[in-house]
């Protein structure tokens, strides 16, 4: 499997996670595969953090990337609004980088609404999402709704945090709509944003979710490992290959 491009989570696989004792780190393993030959990237449904924030929180848990290898949900949504081609009238429920992002990436073709008159809604994290916010999109008139994911949270050191998931849902429910979800497992980014220098089926993703990473491997047409601290049976698609430390990836894709 020399040379297969290498799709990696990032929570819950290189951040917010201790190898098990015995194993080498992370970085180490990535190091020991780049100098195999395999190009890596790595793909997150977070869209609170640009490529360059999520290079450098690499870094500081021992993993060296390139900024260019980082597709985040933020820039998957601004490709998708960019080749689609038409002025919007957005408003986003997220955070100010995933505003950014889309400012940054859409060529002027946003310009920023009020609630109400919208005609595309963004939808991601957002704690301070309040009611009269939600009352003032029920009136909008039938936006396009978009979000960035479904996650309902995500592993970080210390536990699991509240992600997307629920913004969205109340998102959906004052919209009365259902959201064209472009994150994982949704293989958009993979297919039209990341540039990869395989066909997909030579791919293989890696993360610690059956239902995000494992889907999306499933429905890019990709192989997947799921890396999993115990050996129940996955919640979601089953992957090609199950591993609990990081370091098995060396064996399995390095012969």
């Amino acid at each position: 499997m020399a040379y297969a491009p290498l799709i990696f989570d990032l929570h819950g696989v290189l951040l917010g996670r201790r190898e098990p004792d015995g194993h080498l780190p992370a970085g180490e393993v990535l190091r020991q595969l780049r100098a195999a030959g395999h190009p890596l990237r790595f793909l997150t449904n977070s869209s609170s953090v640009g490529r360059l924030q999520v290079a450098q929180q690499l870094a500081s848990a021992g993993v060296e990337v390139d900024a260019d290898e980082v597709c985040t949900a933020a820039m998957t949504v601004a490709h998708y609004l960019r080749r689609c081609g038409r002025p919007r009238k957005l408003f986003v429920v997220g955070s100010d980088a995933l505003r950014a992002e889309l400012d940054a990436g859409c060529g002027g073709l946003l310009s920023w609404a009020k609630p109400e008159e919208a005609d595309t809604v963004v939808a991601s994290r957002d704690p301070a999402l309040d009611e009269e916010t939600l009352l003032r999109l029920a009136r909008a008139a039938q936006p396009q709704l978009i979000a960035t994911c479904r996650d309902l949270g995500f592993p970080d050191g210390d536990g699991v945090h509240p992600g997307p998931g629920q913004t969205v849902a109340r998102v959906e429910q004052a919209l009365d709509a259902q959201a064209m979800v472009l994150g994982k497992p949704n293989p958009y980014a993979l297919e039209s944003v990341m540039h990869l220098p395989a066909p997909l089926s030579d791919c293989v993703v890696i993360g610690d979710s059956p239902s995000q990473d494992v889907a999306l491997a499933r429905n890019a047409g990709a192989r997947s490992v799921l890396l999993a601290s115990d050996s129940a049976p996955p919640d979601g698609p089953a992957p090609d290959w199950r591993i609990r430390a990081i370091d098995q990836l060396l064996p399995l894709l390095c012969r």
